[in-house]
């Protein structure tokens, strides 16, 4: 309540200073910047109180304010609306030349894009990137798109391969003083590699080296954690792999310390390894309670994935109506200069010339009035579009809501395939070419208990609902979607069940297995 009453007392002052300012709205923007890492919920608050539209109100700051509302959401957990601010923030930054956003908006949207699929649309926002960061000579950013070709060597779990295009560079890193989060991000990722690689003595080292950033002034607590975090839990896993349960439940306990700062994926995985922890102590009381927890988590995410959906929904109208509004301006104008030629021609033709003259221009007249024609058909068209869109985007809500209620899982599987079909075609023909709206409705949670547990006792219910969309033919990013969690927590637990079912042939992937041993499954549910 305190804060509340903080940010309203503050919002009275700025609005007092203001007066003697051009733009209060520019003011509310700066300030909501200035708060996003320490209190992510004031700053909302600022970024709320600009009113739309925002061509009018903080016009040359919008492509700014979008990239506020993407780390918001990643603050927030609110991992729906991440790539649809970032792709805003790019359009807008690219609209403003401000090279230094749409750098940092194209590395967002890769990281976002290549955890779903290796192609070349994802890797073109990296080469994006250190295209607008070296049109901005912005060496932080461009250090940026260093990191990220090691990250992709992580991703592949080429771990060696990523420690190589790390560890040469750590000293450099270091040297950044006024900003440590390169060195932190660069000892996350040696971390990671080291653990995935057993090699204990090297993990602990890196991970020593990490923590003495902890107090480090140019990183925010809320950044340090949230890393800190991930590694901690990390360790969990790799103890209870090897019934290490003592020291399993330790790195629990202080992982726990840090829950504030887990995002979605990393609550799953703290419930699921208390779950794994007490199955291995046959403590069936506590095991239960952390079902419930998890279970109580993912009910919370279904709402948590509508609500940011709906507000997707929200925004993109929002942008249409502005594109209508600016398709009208210029129609105007065009109309205006149309009108104003033709009267200028006509006078001057009138004075200087005889009736034949005047007749040519006449003729050219009625030439211009067809062409106005065509181009008031054109609007009427236009607005056409954006109505039928309007009534789009109402009807696949309702359909959203109708899909969640079936209970038989080959209508429900068969009703999403036919969705994103749907989505996808009507794309092409409702959206504005060149614009992507991968994540536009993406919410449902779909409860899969199905015969897979008899065959493979071993997986835990996550994993089997990380089976469950594998097989239904489902990426990566999608099934992250689904169950509003990190795409790195997709893979990592997908790398698990390859490792659980012995998935190891170089030409026989963790789907091909899925397909083939469950092919029946499909037609018996």
């Amino acid at each position: 309540m305190s804060n509340l009453f903080r940010f309203f007392f503050f919002l009275l002052s700025v609005q007092c200073y203001a007066q003697k300012t051009d733009n209060i709205y520019l003011r509310y923007l700066d300030s909501a910047s200035n708060r996003m890492d320490n209190y992510p919920r004031i700053s909302e608050k600022f970024l709320d109180s600009i009113p739309k539209p925002l061509e009018e109100n903080i016009k040359g700051q919008i492509a700014k304010y979008y990239h506020l509302k993407a780390v918001l959401s990643s603050h927030l957990n609110r991992q729906a609306e991440i790539y649809h601010y970032n792709i805003l923030s790019l359009k807008y930054a690219e609209k403003e030349e401000n090279y230094e956003l749409a750098g940092a908006a194209s590395i967002e949207l890769f990281y976002n894009l290549y955890i779903v699929k290796k192609e070349t649309s994802s890797l073109n926002y990296l080469k994006k990137a250190e295209e607008f960061y070296t049109k901005d000579k912005n060496k932080d950013g461009l250090t940026d798109v260093m990191q990220m070709k090691a990250y992709i060597e992580l991703y592949n779990k080429n771990y060696k391969k990523s420690n190589d295009l790390i560890l040469p560079k750590l000293d450099y890193y270091s040297s950044i003083k006024d900003d440590s989060f390169y060195y932190l991000y660069a000892l996350f990722m040696t971390t990671l590699n080291f653990s995935y690689l057993d090699d204990d003595i090297n993990r602990d080292k890196y991970y020593a080296l990490f923590k003495t950033l902890e107090n480090d002034t140019t990183i925010s607590p809320l950044l340090f954690n949230i890393h800190d975090v991930t590694l901690k839990l990390i360790m969990v896993e790799k103890f209870l792999g090897e019934k290490k349960l003592d020291a399993a439940l330790l790195s629990l306990k202080k992982a726990g310390e840090l829950h504030a700062y887990m995002n979605n994926s990393d609550k799953e995985n703290y419930y699921t390894y208390y779950i794994d922890y007490y199955k291995e102590l046959k403590d069936a009381k506590n095991e239960n309670n952390y079902i419930d927890s998890l279970k109580y988590l993912h009910e919370n995410l279904v709402k948590e994935n509508i609500d940011a959906s709906f507000n997707i929904s929200e925004s993109f109208l929002e942008n249409s109506k502005i594109l209508e509004v600016e398709t009208n301006k210029n129609i105007l104008n065009r109309n205006w200069i149309i009108f104003l030629i033709s009267l200028l021609i006509v006078t001057i033709i009138f004075v200087a010339i005889k009736y034949k003259s005047l007749k040519r221009i006449l003729s050219d007249f009625t030439k211009r009035r067809k062409e106005y024609s065509l181009i008031e058909n054109n609007h009427d068209k236009l607005k056409l579009k954006v109505k039928g869109l309007e009534n789009y985007i109402v009807d696949l809500k309702k359909e959203i809501k109708n899909i969640s209620s079936i209970t038989n899982i080959d209508d429900q599987r068969s009703k999403i395939k036919d969705l994103h079909k749907e989505i996808h075609h009507s794309s092409s023909v409702l959206l504005e070419k060149g614009e992507d709206h991968l994540d536009l409705i993406n919410n449902l949670n779909v409860e899969f208990f199905n015969k897979m547990s008899l065959k493979h006792p071993e997986l835990n219910p996550s994993e089997v609902i990380i089976c469950y969309y594998l097989f239904m033919g489902f990426k990566n990013k999608e099934i992250g979607v689904f169950l509003n969690t990190s795409v790195r927590s997709v893979e990592s637990k997908r790398y698990r069940i390859t490792n659980k079912l012995n998935v190891k042939k170089e030409d026989f992937k963790l789907v091909d297995y899925l397909i083939e041993s469950f092919k029946d499954t499909a037609t018996s549910n």
